[in-house]
């Protein structure tokens, strides 16, 4: 009995701290949101999204849905777009121009890169805008294995900026449609997370028991 009561105790510091330190995360983000909003904010999200697609793979996706929590839905998409762009074409350049056999090597044998190797490049653009349609499809490996091709620049990035649209305009409302709800979202996931942790050592707490009966 007294050691359920102990169990219950240390459970409810728990989320009290957990709900102290979510207290302070959006007081720090009140704080700087007027940073983030400003010019400076946008540039510093455009560059985010530039470095996430030539240092694959960090995700995009999440900065999207912020980007439309953070500059609303018209603006995130537009600034989304842009820079999506921008980071594509210097992936594409860096295959083309600098890189050129080491990413060869590197993307030989991917799908993507079997399928418009030795394609003629009206084929290559329609295989590009399809995949930029698909958020599963990595957008940074497309890019990479696009330069390697004969399809020029200025096509490559018209139909990465058409192919993108649909999907960064769902991710952007999306996460513009969250918004007021955010804070519950995100209460809600760190919860869940503190008692999945629980959960996990209760867990490992028992298999060693388990574990140890065994060796005995």
């Amino acid at each position: 009995m007294e050691n359920k009561y102990i169990k219950i105790i240390v459970l409810v510091s728990l989320l009290v701290v957990t709900l102290v330190f979510f207290k302070k995360i959006f007081s720090l983000y009140e704080n700087v949101e007027p940073l983030i909003q400003s010019p400076y904010g946008v540039v510093i999200y455009m560059v985010l999204i530039v470095l996430a697609i030539l240092i694959a793979p960090i995700p995009t996706s999440p900065l999207v849905i912020l980007a439309g929590i953070t500059f609303g839905p018209w603006n995130g998409m537009i600034y989304t777009l842009i820079s999506a762009t921008i980071g594509a074409v210097f992936a594409f350049l860096i295959s083309r121009f600098f890189l050129r056999e080491i990413i060869r090597k590197k993307v030989e044998d991917n799908v993507f890169y079997k399928k418009i190797k030795g394609n003629d490049n009206k084929n290559i653009l329609r295989i590009i805008l399809i995949t930029r349609l698909m958020p599963q499809v990595s957008f940074d490996l497309v890019s990479y294995a696009a330069g390697l091709t004969g399809i020029n620049v200025i096509s490559f990035a018209i139909i990465t900026l058409i192919g993108m649209i649909p999907i960064v305009f769902i991710m952007s409302f999306f996460g513009y449609l969250i918004e007021p709800f955010l804070s519950w979202i995100l209460g809600f996931l760190i919860i869940a997370l503190v008692l999945y942790m629980i959960y996990l050592f209760k867990r490992k707490r028992k298999d060693n028991k388990v574990y140890s009966k065994f060796l005995k």
